[in-house]
């Protein structure tokens, strides 16, 4: 019998708590994370809010190499996780998978690295220090120095990589790890993604794109997944990092154990760039690998976590994949997105739903759609709308669908 692969480790800073019980009590009670973007001047932009973290308390991360907001989550989450299982394994059997944007550079950077050829002529000696700094710029935005840290500092040495797969980027980093442990390839993975793309670039880009929902006067009124008013989504940022190891060595080094990671499927659909498949083919696709991988039938699920974004074609084009999947049972079927809370994590975004329905399955509750007032005919499921439903919960599948048609999703388990 094949060891189940299970999650021992999580650490994570995102728009609803930078602690467990932080998030499950804003989880529960149906807590926008929403407000006002203070990092950078946005006035006169259309999109000023997102799903923000509060990072006062970790302004004296011990990070010594960059400035990059980015890099000061991972090092941090990582180094919280590390304290669990430091010196467990080989350093070789060990690997960590993240997802992330391939391009983490920030407005600052960005003004940095232009003003070298915006200045001046500079004396031989000044420009030998400007290009030193311009090199070492370039290097520390380069988001694969996740992975030499991780490798230097905390002796990771195994496999690693980025995944860029867009909004699946952290499930499938997750996925990839899940199947690495599966066929023994190495006993431990740290994975999940880390995302801070609120800033102007950013904004400005999915702004161009149509995809965003204007500020509204009440931030914490933005985001409506499934709701017939829904106009975009609404950007959110964090880092949320997970332990798995095989269930036999978790055991011997007597390590927590949150739930068990149960099955992956993923899916690539090539239709659109920017849309989803007209018959919802690899939504569907992805939803059905994972169930096979899990060995599990559509009545065993108790709760579906939804990509659900709330930009029209999603939300539309996911309820008909469920409805394709699931079949009679989709009417039964529990379904939220939480998105409505903690926005969309873009690459972190389903390393958050993943953190979300383990918090569900260790608390027995469904948490809520909130923001849901008018309903639309065109998504016409049980979406849990504003408030959680108390319910013991085995087996939950969660969705992560990509630009591009990049579609994954993963069953985690109440570890028995």
């Amino acid at each position: 019998m094949t060891d189940k692969i299970v999650i021992t480790g999580i650490s994570a800073v995102t728009p609803l708590g930078n602690s467990l019980e932080e998030i499950t009590k804003n989880l529960i009670n149906g807590k926008s994370g929403m407000g006002y973007v203070t990092r950078y001047e946005l006035n006169g932009f259309p999109v000023r809010h997102g799903g923000v973290v509060d990072i006062k308390d970790l302004e004296t991360i011990e990070y010594p190499y960059n400035e990059n907001i980015q890099f000061k989550l991972f090092y941090y989450c990582l180094k919280k996780l590390n304290e669990e299982f430091k010196d467990s394994y080989e350093a070789n059997r060990m690997g960590c998978i993240i997802g992330t944007n391939p391009n983490i550079a920030t407005i600052n950077d960005v003004q940095f690295l232009g003003d070298k050829y915006m200045k001046k002529k500079l004396s031989e000696s000044e420009e030998d220090t400007q290009d030193k700094a311009y090199v070492n710029k370039m290097i520390n935005i380069n988001p694969s120095l996740l992975l030499y840290y991780a490798a230097k500092d905390f002796n990771i040495n195994g496999p690693c990589l980025c995944n860029f797969g867009t909004c699946s980027a952290s499930t499938q980093a997750i996925g990839d790890s899940y199947r690495l442990l599966k066929r023994g390839k190495i006993d431990l993975a740290v994975c999940g993604g880390i995302s801070m793309n609120l800033d102007p670039i950013a904004i400005a880009r999915l702004c161009r794109l149509n995809a965003l929902e204007l500020t509204k006067d009440d931030v914490t009124e933005n985001c409506t997944p499934f709701d017939k008013r829904r106009s975009g989504f609404t950007i959110g940022e964090g880092a949320i990092l997970f332990t798995l190891e095989r269930e036999k060595d978790a055991i011997k080094r007597n390590a927590e154990i949150f739930a068990e990671l149960k099955g992956y499927g993923a899916a690539m659909d090539g239709f659109s760039l920017t849309d989803p498949h007209e018959e919802a083919l690899g939504m569907s696709l992805s939803m059905i690998r994972a169930l096979e991988d899990a060995k599990l039938n559509i009545q065993d699920i108790d709760y579906l976590n939804a990509h659900g974004t709330a930009t029209k074609k999603n939300d539309k084009y996911e309820t008909i994949a469920i409805k394709k999947v699931f079949k009679e049972y989709a009417n039964q079927l529990n379904i939220s997105s939480t998105k409505s809370m903690h926005g969309h994590l873009l690459t972190a975004g389903g390393a958050m739903e993943l953190l979300v329905c383990i918090m569900g399955i260790k608390n027995e509750f469904i948490p809520p759609t909130i923001n849901y007032k008018l309903e639309d005919p065109e998504c016409d499921l049980s979406y849990t709308p504003n408030a959680l439903i108390n319910k013991k919960l085995l087996n939950v599948l969660t969705n992560s669908f990509g630009l591009g048609g990049i579609n994954a999703s993963l069953v985690v388990s109440k570890y028995i």
